[in-house]
């Protein structure tokens, strides 16, 4: 049966085991710029990409995403069950784990009370710009060939990570400000190599922003719309067309915070477009629109008579061409 522990407790064993340390004693860690860099052996690594910070005894690895403390790292990297890996950490952090066990009640009252905390949202950290200039202006064939153009690119500041070969583009604030650097593999075959296909750089926090909003503000502005797409790609392909009232969610549902942000712009329609595979009636896609469809005008733009290729394709309703979204858009759905 596995064994309840209080989280502050497992941190406190995290925070006493030092990573360089103990990962140095089974990689070839080469210092660089404040952290220590390692060839992942998780996966084809021919550039390093396992990253160790000092500063906060954390790992993480570029290229396929994974990332944490000691716990962490005995579970994915040296493959232990997460009681036994705790209590490897424990031996390494030298602290007595049979002291450490808490009731369930206890953890489960903590567990609502830090819930409660998280839900004022904390401001994003605000990046400097000069981190960004360590990825490439080059030309993204595969991007282009999906049908969105060079001038729109450089719009989206859309760069190429050499070193862990990606593409990559700014995340931002409404203001503009840079609050993460969000990363899609080249490897076609990713799932074969174990690697993430979409990654972010940063810790991402409340997802309490919308991916182009400061790019669209004005046009948002002018028409009264604000069209929203799941991923950036889409957003792009609708530039090509003339049409820049759209932003990217990330994923294919509101949360409390991106609807209170709606709701503080001050925008009078609302469009949903999401990918063909999303149902609105399922249970996050419901939430936040249930929550919008109180203060505002809100329209679903959804698949019909299987143009977009139906669930299976998940393609958006601007990936079939620029008729095709016409024919939805017109025919979208007031909720």
């Amino acid at each position: 049966m596995m064994e309840s522990y209080d989280p502050d407790v497992l941190q406190e064993i995290a925070s006493n085991v030092n990573l360089v340390d103990y990962i140095g004693s089974q990689m070839d860690l080469e210092y660089r710029s404040g952290n220590y860099f390692a060839h992942c052996p998780m996966h084809i690594d021919k550039t390093p990409s396992f990253s160790i910070n000092p500063e906060k005894n954390f790992y993480y690895c570029f290229s396929c995403g994974r990332g944490g403390n000691i716990i962490n790292y005995l579970i994915q990297y040296e493959h232990l069950k997460r009681d036994d890996a705790i209590k490897k950490a424990a031996r390494l952090a030298d602290i007595n784990l049979d002291s450490l066990c808490r009731s369930k009640t206890l953890i489960i009252n903590k567990q609502i009370r830090k819930r409660r905390e998280k839900e004022i949202a904390m401001p994003h950290e605000i990046l400097p710009w000069d981190i960004y200039e360590k990825f490439s202006r080059e030309p993204i064939p595969e991007w282009e060939e999906e049908g969105i153009s060079k001038s729109t690119l450089d719009e989206f500041n859309v760069r190429i990570d050499t070193e862990a070969n990606r593409i990559v583009y700014p995340v931002t604030d409404i203001t503009g400000n840079l609050i993460n650097v969000k990363g899609r593999t080249r490897f076609e075959n990713y799932k074969a190599l174990k690697i993430a296909k979409y990654i972010n750089y940063f810790p991402v926090g409340c997802l309490d922003y919308f991916q182009g909003f400061d790019l669209a503000k004005e046009a948002i502005k002018a028409s009264g719309e604000i069209k929203i797409f799941e991923s950036v790609k889409s957003v792009m392909k609708m530039y090509d067309h003339g049409i820049y009232d759209c932003v990217s969610a990330e994923t294919h549902y509101l949360t409390k915070e991106q609807v209170v942000l709606i709701l503080q712009q001050r925008i009078p329609q609302v469009v949903l477009c999401w990918d063909s595979d999303v149902l609105y009636t399922d249970k996050k896609s419901k939430e936040g629109l249930n929550l919008l469809k109180r203060f505002t005008n809100v329209s679903i733009v959804e698949e019909k008579n299987n143009l977009l290729g139906g669930p299976e394709a998940k393609n958006s309703p601007i990936d079939c061409g620029f008729e095709t979204w016409e024919y939805l858009y017109q025919n979208r759905r007031k909720v």
